[in-house]
C-alpha cells in the first residue's frame, strides 16, 4: 500500500470531506491541504535526495496527518495515528518506518524542535509549507485578503553547500517582508526551516524572490534568580503562553549554588541563545542585573527587557546568596539604555528578601515604565506567583 492508495481510500476520503464541511479555519484541513502537503513532501525528498521505502513512509505520514480533525482539532494528531492503527495497520506494519510513521502523525503539530526525529520534522516542516492562496478557502478570501499568502506563486527548497531554507517565490510586492513579519503563522514557518536546517547540519536560510528575507520576528529568553530553576515560580507558565502563540522561547536552566553561579558560567549559557534586536528578555531577581551586565559587555542591542524584583549592589541577603549575586553587579548600569530602550520593571511593596527602596532605585535609573506589585513578595511562588498575569499586557 502506498499513499496514492491512501489518498484513494473510501473511507478517507469521507472523513476529510466531513473535516472541508465543517471548516472552522480559513487555511484547509481536508484534501486540499493534505494533497498539497504530500506534494511538497515529494519536492523536499526529491531536494534531499531521500527516495525508496523511506520517502514512501514520509508521504504516507502526510497523507494522514490531519485525519484526525474529523473530531476537533483537540489532540488531533493522536486522533490520526488511532485512525492509521485502526485502518491500515495490517497493511502498513510490515514497513521499516512504521513507527516513525505514527510519531510523526502523533506530534505533527507540536512545537517543531531539533530533539525531534529527523523524520518528524520532515512531516511538521512540510505541514508548515502550505502556506499559499491555494490553502486559504475560498469563502474566507475576502475575510483574509491581508494575509500575504495571497501574493505567494510557489516555495522552492534550497540545498546546497552549508544551507538549507526556502525560496519564497511572490508577485514581487514591496512590502512582503514587512507583511511576512507581521502574521503569526510566519512563526512557525521560520522556526521550521531553522530547526531542520539544524537536524541537517545546515545554516538556515530565506530568501523573498532568491533576496534574502530581513525577518523581524521576536524571539523570548526567560531567566531564573539564584539557587532558582527553569521549572519554577510562574516561568513554566509564561513559556506556555508565548508557544500558544508560536513564539521561540527558551528557558535555560543557569549554574546554581555558591561556587557554580558566576557571571562568567552564566553567561556561556546565555551565549549559546539566539540574542538579536528582535529579542525580548524576561529575567527575575538578580537574573535582571546580570542581563544588564552581559548585554553592556557584549555590546548587543535587544528589542525589550522585563524585570521582576530587580537590584543591583545590594547585599545582606544571606553568606551564599551574597556569594552568588556580587559577581553579577555592575557600576555602569544606566548604560543598559545604549542596548534597550523598552524596559519595563515589576516590583512588589513587600518583598521580604530586597528592600523597596533598592528595587525602587533599580527601576527608576534604567526603566521607562515601572509597576509595583501590591503585597506580591519577590513575585514568585511563595508569595503566590504561579502564574504572573500581569506581564502579559507587556509582551
Amino acid at each position: 500500500m502506498n499513499y496514492i492508495d491512501i489518498l484513494d481510500n473510501s473511507k478517507v476520503i469521507e472523513n476529510y470531506n466531513k473535516i472541508d464541511e465543517i471548516n472552522p479555519y480559513p487555511f484547509n484541513h481536508g484534501l486540499k491541504h493534505v494533497k498539497n502537503v504530500c506534494k511538497i513532501m515529494n519536492k523536499l525528498c526529491d531536494s534531499l535526495n531521500i527516495g525508496g521505502e523511506k520517502k514512501e513512509a514520509l508521504l504516507i505520514a502526510s497523507a494522514l496527518h490531519d485525519i484526525g480533525q474529523v473530531d476537533g482539532r483537540e489532540h488531533h494528531g493522536r486522533k490520526a495515528k488511532d485512525f492509521l492503527i485502526n485502518n491500515f495497520e495490517n497493511e502498513l506494519k510490515s514497513q521499516e518506518y512504521y513507527n516513525d510513521i505514527l510519531t510523526a502523525i502523533e506530534k505533527h503539530d507540536n512545537n517543531c524542535v531539533v530533539d525531534n526525529s529527523l523524520f518528524t520534522i520532515l512531516v511538521q516542516f512540510c505541514d508548515k509549507m502550505d502556506f499559499s492562496k491555494e490553502r486559504l478557502e475560498d469563502n474566507y478570501r475576502e475575510k483574509f485578503r491581508y494575509y500575504c499568502w495571497e501574493d505567494v506563486v510557489k516555495v522552492d527548497f534550497i540545498f546546497e553547500n552549508d544551507n538549507f531554507g526556502i525560496n519564497i517565490i511572490t508577485n514581487n510586492i514591496d512590502n512582503f517582508d514587512e507583511l511576512f513579519s507581521k502574521e503569526n503563522f510566519s512563526r512557525k514557518i521560520v522556526n521550521a526551516v531553522e530547526v531542520l536546517a539544524e537536524k541537517l547540519g545546515k545554516k538556515s536560510l530565506l530568501l523573498n524572490n532568491g533576496k534574502p528575507m530581513k525577518i523581524t520576528i521576536s524571539n523570548y529568553i526567560i531567566l531564573h534568580g539564584s539557587f532558582g530553576s527553569k521549572d519554577g515560580n510562574w516561568f513554566p507558565w509564561l513559556k506556555e503562553q508565548l508557544e500558544d502563540k508560536n513564539y521561540k522561547v527558551d528557558v535555560p536552566q543557569m549554574p546554581v549554588g555558591v561556587g557554580n553561579q558566576n557571571y562568567d558560567n552564566w553567561s556561556k549559557e546565555l551565549d549559546k541563545l539566539l540574542i538579536n534586536e528582535n529579542t525580548i528578555i524576561i529575567a527575575h531577581s538578580i537574573a535582571p542585573v546580570f542581563v544588564c551586565k552581559y548585554l553592556i559587555n557584549n555590546k548587543i542591542k535587544v528589542k525589550k527587557l522585563i524585570f521582576v524584583c530587580g537590584f543591583n549592589n545590594y547585599l545582606g541577603i544571606d553568606p551564599d546568596f551574597d556569594a552568588v549575586n556580587e559577581p553579577m553587579f555592575l557600576n555602569n548600569l544606566e548604560d543598559i539604555k545604549n542596548y534597550c530602550d523598552d524596559i519595563v520593571c515589576f516590583y512588589s511593596d513587600n518583598d521580604p528578601y530586597v528592600k523597596f527602596e533598592v528595587e525602587k532605585s533599580f527601576a527608576d535609573s534604567i526603566s521607562n515604565e515601572q509597576h509595583i506589585i501590591a503585597s506580591g513578595g519577590h513575585i514568585n511562588a511563595e508569595s503566590g506567583y504561579t502564574e504572573f498575569k500581569e506581564i502579559l499586557e507587556y509582551l
